[in-house]
């Protein structure tokens, strides 16, 4: 009787040993999630062409990772070819990008490219008919 009483105050101290522990672990984990500092909100430049026209987004920092694309509606919207220190797009159809940048100044920019279609497509893509065999 004596040696299971042992047994269980041993248990006990264990399991209140890991309970303390966890606790200290999650406080922890709270404390470095206060510590981080929030990230800024990004400023939003808006831009619209039409199709087929093109814009030069220049001033990006070099070094830092491509740019983040987030295709918001038709990602055949756009053609994007990256330089160094800047970034070409040309309008190929009707849709919407986010383009997330860093400028040579640091701040962290969004490019809300939207590319309009002048007019909608005219005819249809189906094949034509062949003429009649001539006699």
């Amino acid at each position: 009787m004596i040696i299971e009483q042992a047994d269980a105050k041993a248990s006990a101290r264990r399991i209140m040993a890991s309970a303390i522990v966890l606790l200290a672990l999650i406080a922890l984990n709270g404390l470095s999630a206060l510590a981080a500092p929030p990230e800024a909100k990004r400023r939003i430049i808006p831009v619209t062409i039409d199709k087929g026209q093109n814009y030069t987004i220049t001033g990006i920092k070099e070094g830092v990772a491509s740019p983040a694309i987030k295709v918001v509606d038709n990602p055949n919207a756009l053609v994007m070819q990256n330089a160094p220190g800047r970034i070409e797009l040309v309008g190929a159809d009707a849709g919407t990008w986010k383009i997330n940048v860093t400028l040579t100044t640091g701040e962290r920019v969004t490019y809300l490219v939207t590319v309009k279609a002048i007019a909608p497509p005219q005819g249809s893509l189906s094949p034509g008919v062949a003429p009649p065999a001539i006699p």
